[in-house]
């Protein structure tokens, strides 16, 4: 159905019905598609970016996290802290002493070295040592859940606590087990008290000076802070390293563990942002889409109305051309399809006026073409009757051998110079060769021995001329005049039910290989007949081959085998059911 209502369709709405399929669509199409590739690659970019921002914001946080746990080696590796835990000392004011001497410069210093600390702490595990208030405290002030945990630590290993308070306040802390004797005694915990504006910097690190808006939770996501939206908190879960977006992608989330702390970290910020610096790039975009388009069109345009124009032109003259009224269309030489469908039109009209404005001079010359037809019909008659006069004089003298030899060739070149118009049968093809071989008989004499053998009934078949007589002469030409010895040829009809089998052999000189190959693959159309050479004769095979393909239909065909030496075989396949194709001529006699 589309197809007819595309041919009942003018040209000039075909053109239309293209510039929107080949121009406008693809355009508009491209357009749009390569702006969603633009926003897909700036917003992953840009998401991407902000990942690797976050990133680096941690690991910076993890660079001061490290610094602060690495205090703790400054108190494990002091002798003097470790004796004064260790209760090494008998009086008091020997704790005193050391704790004035040697821990509180070393605390000191630290509280003043670093901003991120508020405070350091010890818990002696021993009563007998001296408690210096505020930093060195009995153990029982470590609040049991911690102390829990570091009972499950080993040796080297520090503990970070991060927890909100009811104020909504980050609380941060810093603990690990002290030790003496090599590691086999407790001996306290070493504690830091680090101040939440490490926390609240890194976080104003990722907002990008307010920018973004930043959320921790608990490495659980059980708790949230105010604001933190469900939606966000179930794709963490979902998606735990990487980021995603929400509402459409208007809403981006970036997030990360940070894993010392417990903590979970998301970044959320809005896409528009992204786009405000690249609006004015999108507008060029458009812009660009917008003058490819008009310039396509342009293009487009030029070239439908150069079709459309010579070719409604050329059908409004076609509609004018009559019966009195064969003027040409007058053109511009243009060498395109369509320059020649109007040279060849106007050729049309020129020979369309010559035919009918000659009639009678074409009468004249079809009148004489049938004179000059009858002229040549008398010549082969006077050939006719001149060699029945030599026969009749011949057998007058008494020599056979002459009117014998007159008979024969009269009666081939009777049949040589038949209409094509007339029918023939395949009895009328033996027997002008039986015609043709008497008179090379007499020519070669005892050289020459034959023989036709004709086991089919071969009356009724119909058959074109010169099938056998071509095949005859060249084993007598190329098979037996280049030998010595005797030649001999031999012919044999046989039949079934579906074709008729001719074999034509001799004992002649036989054909090269690569001339038989060459041969073959001329019959069985694999060589051009251009580039076949006629130096050797098969030509007259090929044509042969041929009529009969073209006579008897496909299935028939011409084989030929040879042997340098010892003879060539020739065998036609008639195919029986081409010949009902053909009307069958009237009994000859």
């Amino acid at each position: 159905m589309m197809k007819r209502l595309f041919s009942r369709m003018s040209i000039v709405r075909k053109m239309v019905l293209g510039y929107f399929v080949i121009i406008f669509v693809p355009v508009i199409t491209f357009g749009f598609y390569h702006n969603h590739l633009m926003y897909q690659s700036m917003i992953e970019e840009y998401a991407g970016g902000k990942q690797q921002i976050i990133e680096q914001s941690y690991a910076n946080l993890r660079i001061d996290l490290l610094q602060i746990s690495s205090n703790y080696g400054l108190f494990q590796h002091n002798s003097n802290v470790i004796d004064y835990l260790n209760g090494v000392y008998r009086y008091n004011w020997e704790y005193v002493y050391s704790y004035q001497k040697y821990i509180k410069p070393l605390l000191s210093g630290m509280l003043y070295g670093n901003d991120h600390i508020r405070d350091i702490r010890i818990y002696k595990a021993s009563e007998r040592v001296f408690t210096a208030p505020e930093h060195i405290i009995d153990m029982e002030a470590l609040p049991s859940n911690v102390r829990e945990e570091l009972r499950r630590l080993p040796p080297g290993k520090g503990l970070w606590f991060c927890e909100l308070s009811e104020s909504g306040e980050w609380k941060l802390a810093y603990y690990q087990n002290m030790y003496a004797e090599r590691f086999s005694k407790h001996v306290g915990v070493f504690s830091v008290e680090v101040d939440p504006k490490l926390l609240y910097s890194f976080a104003n690190t990722l907002s990008n000076e307010g920018r973004s808006d930043v959320y921790l939770l608990t490495g659980d996501l059980k708790s949230s802070p105010p604001g933190a939206r469900e939606d966000m908190i179930g794709k963490m879960l979902e998606r735990p390293f990487a980021y995603f977006f929400l509402d459409r992608k208007s809403l981006l989330v970036n997030h990360l563990t940070i894993e010392e702390l417990g903590l979970r970290a998301a970044v959320v910020s809005k896409t528009e942002d992204v786009f405000a610096s690249t609006a004015r790039q999108r507008v060029w975009l458009f812009l660009m889409i917008a003058g490819l388009l008009l310039l396509l069109s342009g293009i487009y345009y030029m070239l439908a109305v150069s079709v459309t124009k010579r070719l409604s032109r050329l059908a409004r003259h076609m509609r004018q051309v009559g019966e009195n009224n064969f003027k040409t269309l007058d053109h511009r030489d243009d060498q395109d399809e369509i320059g020649y469908l109007t040279y060849t039109y106007n050729s049309m009209l020129q020979r369309i006026d010559e035919l009918v404005n000659k009639v009678q001079r074409s009468e004249l010359l079809r009148k004489e073409s049938a004179y000059k037809a009858l002229q040549a019909q008398v010549k082969p008659h006077f050939l006719y009757n001149t060699l029945e006069t030599i026969r009749m004089l011949a057998e007058a003298n008494d020599d056979r051998e002459v009117a014998e030899l007159a008979y024969s060739f009269g009666q081939f070149m009777r049949y040589s110079l038949s209409s094509d118009h007339e029918q023939f049968r395949l009895s009328d093809e033996v027997r002008n060769i039986e015609n043709y071989m008497k008179i090379q008989k007499t020519r070669l004499g005892s050289r020459l021995t034959y023989s036709i053998s004709v086991e089919a009934d071969i009356r009724q078949i119909p058959c074109p001329q010169f099938i056998l007589q071509p095949l005859v002469e060249n084993c007598i030409v190329h098979g037996l005049s280049t030998i010595r010895r005797k030649g001999a040829i031999a012919i044999r009809i046989t039949d079934d039910d579906n074709r008729v089998r001719v074999e034509i052999s001799d004992n002649g000189a036989g054909m090269p290989e690569q001339r038989l190959e060459e041969i073959r693959r001329l019959l069985n159309n694999r060589l051009d007949i251009k580039e076949f050479s006629t130096r050797d004769s098969g030509l007259g095979i090929y044509n042969v081959s041929e009529r009969i393909k073209t006579y008897y239909g496909e299935d028939s065909r011409l084989e030929v085998d040879s042997k340098p030496g010892e003879g060539t075989d020739f065998r036609l396949y008639l195919n029986k059911k081409g010949m009902n194709g053909h009307v069958e001529p009237a009994d000859r006699g």
